[in-house]
């Protein structure tokens, strides 16, 4: 899975800060403290999704001012806070933002910016008139007085994007070269526990794949193999209780991959074991196995993610922090919490990623986002939560359901290889449902 960054196209987004700085002393810093105690309630919005800041928003000699804090952990500055001059020196990659206590004047890469309010210290930490994030970094900011909301939309980021092709995703194959991967859902394991690419619609194509895939490599667009079982059979059974099996399934896999030329494998073993089971052993026996195939495709130059459910979600399988030791990402299926045709609450996918980031590092983290629960709305707003915590990306099941007006919707949220011309109108405005069309196209509906 190579990792890419393109040139912004707008210039701004922040991620880690701690800073706190020291209360603020005398007159002043009194009246800010009266004054706000007697605001009424600000809230902030970003993405769509609440944000929670500490303090909350205020208004001070008539502007909204936010805690800077709250932002850079949630838009990407690298911050620092200089004591001596009360200076606050933000830095991310092609942008710098000088800001000084008191000082109406901030620097935005060399040239010279005029706020709005002096940024003040309120409970120990920097306010800064919100209108800066607008005019500084591009950030879109809205002010809804009736509801006292500040509504900010945040910059195109470029995390790494990747999607699920198969299952009838022909006729939209012309969405795939934005993407930085496209994952072939073209194997699974048998009933007994063996790596297979001819059954089910989990299956390699009998004529025709070689040519898709050298127009994906065309496209420049990464590909990886994903491999997809339940234990339905006992299969997954099987194959954590059997180590020959398991060192037998790695060799397959990384043959099949080197000979095909994919770099990344996509483990997605769902639902290993029954609630009634010891999940303690079976995340155990899960991890050895993950291990195990990870070595191996790492000894060949190759890379490994491992699909898992949400820790907030009914299944407890997974042990996510012996899992990342081991596989390159993981990927967070932070869906299904209601039903898959309508979209996921946010407040859900919030906590999943919040629980994975206590056990994982964020840039191991993709977040899986259902394409068959959101809408264009919808879709933003998750793609901002993955902006918010700085995750290493995003990923979407599955491509078969993508619209021209999804894929623009993604498209406006990150910096989706903005150097490559966009992709055109799929063949058909058709969505295949299953293989039955293999009689039009018989290779490509796998």
């Amino acid at each position: 899975m190579t990792f890419k960054r393109f040139t912004y196209k707008w210039l701004g987004v922040v991620t880690a800060l701690t800073l706190l700085l020291p209360f603020a002393t005398g007159e002043r810093a009194q009246a800010i403290e009266l004054a706000a105690v007697t605001q009424p309630k600000v809230t902030i919005e970003l993405d769509g999704y609440r944000l929670a800041t500490d303090p909350e928003p205020m208004t001070y000699n008539g502007r909204t001012m936010v805690p800077f804090r709250a932002f850079a952990e949630a838009l990407g500055f690298d911050v620092e806070w200089v004591p001596e001059t009360r200076r606050i020196v933000a830095k991310q990659e092609q942008l710098e933002v000088l800001l000084q206590v008191g000082n109406k004047t901030a620097t935005v890469n060399g040239e010279k910016m005029t706020l709005d309010a002096e940024p003040v210290i309120f409970s120990g930490r920097t306010m800064i008139p919100a209108r800066f994030l607008s005019e500084a970094v591009g950030v879109q900011v809205e002010w809804q007085a009736e509801e006292r909301k500040v509504v900010l939309t945040s910059q195109e980021r470029a995390l790494h994007t990747m999607v699920y092709y198969g299952l009838g995703s022909y006729a939209n194959r012309g969405f795939l070269p934005p993407f930085d991967e496209a994952a072939f859902t073209w194997s699974r394991l048998d009933a007994e526990g063996h790596l297979v690419f001819d059954e089910s619609e989990y299956q390699w194509p009998t004529e025709g794949a070689d040519d898709l895939l050298q127009e994906v490599d065309a496209a420049g667009v990464d590909r990886s193999l994903m491999v997809f079982s339940t234990d339905e059979e006992g299969e997954l059974t099987r194959l954590l209780g059997d180590e020959p099996l398991q060192a037998q399934f790695a060799a397959d896999l990384s043959a099949k991959m080197q000979t095909n030329g994919f770099h990344t494998a996509v483990l997605d073993l769902e639902t290993l074991g029954s609630p009634t089971d010891d999940y303690e052993q079976v995340r155990a026996h899960y991890a050895a196995l993950v291990k195990r195939v990870a070595d191996v495709l790492h000894a060949n130059g190759q890379q490994l993610t491992v699909v898992v459910s949400p820790l907030n979600g009914w299944y407890k399988g997974y042990d996510y922090k012996a899992l990342a030791a081991s596989a390159d990402y993981l990927y967070v299926m932070a869906y299904s919490y209601i039903e898959d045709k309508k979209p996921q609450p946010l407040e859900k996918i919030d906590e999943a990623i919040r629980l994975a980031l206590s056990e994982v590092p964020a840039d191991k983290v993709v977040l899986g986002i259902n394409a068959y629960s959101e809408t264009p709305e919808t879709v933003r707003q998750k793609i901002g939560l993955a902006k918010r915590y700085d995750l290493y990306g995003v990923g979407f099941w599955i491509l078969r359901v993508f619209d021209q007006e999804f894929q623009e919707a993604v498209d406006e949220s990150l910096l989706m290889r903005p150097e490559r011309v966009q992709p055109d109108e799929p063949e058909t405005t058709e969505t295949p449902a299953t293989n039955t069309e293999a009689s039009l196209h018989p290779a490509w509906n796998a």
